[in-house]
């Protein structure tokens, strides 16, 4: 999850209730989409009444991971910010996802990076591991308000978790009497804690430190726990070699358990303040809001930085569109571009090169966002002049293929239709290269699927050499090209659209606009929702 651009490979790290669900630490990787929900054909199923069957997925894309709801009833939550129903958010690490009672942790590739916290295995005779009575917390005394209000403060000037940690564990030292401290980042399980940040009174050594599984799993209901020595009995192995006489661990809340702020004294070191406990629990209440903040400013500005591309790019796809209906050389057609949830890489262009000759051009950018309008730009004027210069598609698209190969990435591909309608438009010269979808509907019959294609998609093999076909019109008859989110389009059922409804959808319809109007009145109505999940685009040219 670029998750910056660099990393593709999402974890799904459970947290509290979601560690019980089968699928626990889920490694996804591809462009997905991946479904969460309670459906059995979800890629990660929360079994629980209050999630729906297809609740949220996440979806890949140019290297950015995105979170979707999907229109949960209960909705989908991104670092304790409900999300607006089928709108891409941007993810990245440390996220935290709650869908119903299920909270997840994203991360990026395999589990095993990061500063791990040591964890002793048992706790032994003599060691008592509670939660703490509200009656032990009791009041602050007013002269502990302005270490808080100064706490406080200094934890709404980080920047970023690490700035945070530091004073949160400041602030814990100062406040509860406790010789070292540390705040904790929960790693989805019992048995492992990533330290954020750390601190000792003294000059002891940070790797020292060693925590309690008990005290943090504890902490983890939600509730600030303690660890007290009542005899010189064996306790746990590292809390017995290391004289640990006392310990508290208070949960840091973020919709969800998403961390801990452990404090602990030895032998020989200066006790605890009595009121220590409710100090901490201040102290971990406050964290808990300047991580939500924190984290909400992060999310607020990675949304900034993708309405801005998403806005450039539907900029640069409306200078491109013709209008959404014309006529043009003995043609009248009519279109319709619905981006996606990210933006349409789709391309349409149609125009006349002479008084006796149309240009159509119809395909598919690969990625979305800025990076695929820029590619489109380009695919789009160069196949302009290549027709023009060529008057044949084959020529036009081996000259743009050649160029697409040479001067873009490796990962940019087109999916390109070409054609070039002659003699007042009854005559259709064309090239499919790895489009495949469109159909032809002659007129008072239903619409006929066109051949595979016979060309590869452009930008794969500079030297490959494309041929042209024909097709002969007759007045009345209509070449309907549309983009493969029409036929990938899916059900709440997970079932796709498919070419065979795009027929059905089009069997009565009699002219260029009807055929648009219907076909995405057909898709929207099977898929449940107004809402496209992918690019979609549709076209209808009419020999008048």
């Amino acid at each position: 999850m670029a998750i910056g651009g660099q990393h593709e490979a999402l974890r799904l790290e459970p947290l509290g209730s979601a560690r019980d669900v089968e699928t626990a630490s889920t490694v996804l990787s591809g462009n997905g989409p991946v479904v969460i929900g309670r459906g059995r054909g979800c890629e990660v199923c929360l079994p629980d009444p209050t999630v729906s069957r297809r609740h949220a997925s996440l979806v890949h894309r140019d290297g950015q991971w995105f979170v979707i709801d999907l229109g949960g009833r209960q909705g989908t939550f991104l670092n304790g910010v409900k999300l607006e129903p089928d709108c891409p958010t941007a993810a990245a690490p440390g996220d935290f996802v709650r869908i119903g009672p299920y909270s997840f942790r994203l991360e990026c590739g395999e589990p095993g990076g990061g500063t791990l916290a040591r964890m002793d295995q048992m706790v032994a005779p003599g060691t008592i591991v509670e939660r703490v009575p509200d009656r032990d917390i009791g009041t602050l005394a007013q002269r502990r308000l302005e270490l808080l209000i100064d706490g406080a403060a200094a934890m709404h000037q980080a920047s970023d978790e690490e700035g945070l940690g530091r004073s949160v564990v400041a602030l814990a030292l100062a406040g509860t009497g406790f010789s070292r401290a540390a705040v904790l980042r929960s790693m989805g399980s019992d048995d492992r804690a990533q330290i954020v940040a750390s601190r000792e009174v003294g000059d002891h050594p940070d790797e020292s430190f060693s925590f309690s599984r008990s005290l943090l799993r504890e902490a983890s209901s939600g509730h600030i726990a303690r660890l007290s020595r009542q005899s010189a009995h064996a306790m746990g192995q590292s809390i017995e070699r290391l004289g640990i006489t006392s310990a508290l661990c208070a949960p840091i809340i973020v919709d969800t358990v998403v961390g801990y702020i452990y404090l602990d004294s030895r032998e020989a070191e200066r006790s605890a303040y009595p009121d220590a406990a409710g100090f901490c629990q201040a102290v971990s209440r406050l964290a808990g809001l300047a991580l939500a903040n924190l984290k909400r400013a992060e999310l607020q500005k990675r949304q900034d930085r993708l309405e801005e591309d998403l806005k450039g790019a539907r900029e640069a796809q409306a200078i491109l569109c013709p209008p959404a209906s014309g006529v043009l050389g003995g043609l009248q057609y009519a279109m319709r571009i619905s981006p996606g949830r990210v933006v349409a890489g789709d391309l349409f262009d149609i125009f006349e090169l002479d008084d006796h000759r149309v240009g159509v051009c119809f395909g598919d950018v690969s990625g979305q966002g800025m990076r695929a309008a820029i590619h489109m730009t380009a695919v789009v004027s160069h196949l302009r002049a290549a027709l023009a210069r060529h008057g044949d598609p084959a020529g036009a698209a081996n000259d743009v293929n050649r160029y697409i190969a040479e001067h873009s990435p490796a990962d940019v591909f087109v999916s390109l239709w070409v054609g070039l309608f002659v003699e007042d438009g009854r005559v259709l010269r064309y090239v499919d290269a790895g489009h495949g979808h469109w159909m032809t509907k002659r007129h008072d019959q239903p619409p006929t699927l066109a051949d595979r294609p016979t060309g590869l998609l452009i930008g794969i093999d500079p030297s490959f050499q494309y041929a042209t076909r024909s097709l002969t019109l007759q007045p009345r008859d209509r070449v309907i090209l549309f983009s493969d989110g029409v036929c990938e389009r899916t059900s709440a059922e997970g079932e796709q659209f498919g070419s065979s409804r795009v027929r059905e959808s089009l069997a009565k319809s009699t002219s260029p606009a009807e055929d648009v109007r219907r076909l995405f009145e057909s898709i929207e109505e099977f898929a449940g929702t107004g809402g496209v999940s992918d690019d979609t685009t549709v076209a209808s040219i009419e020999l008048c």
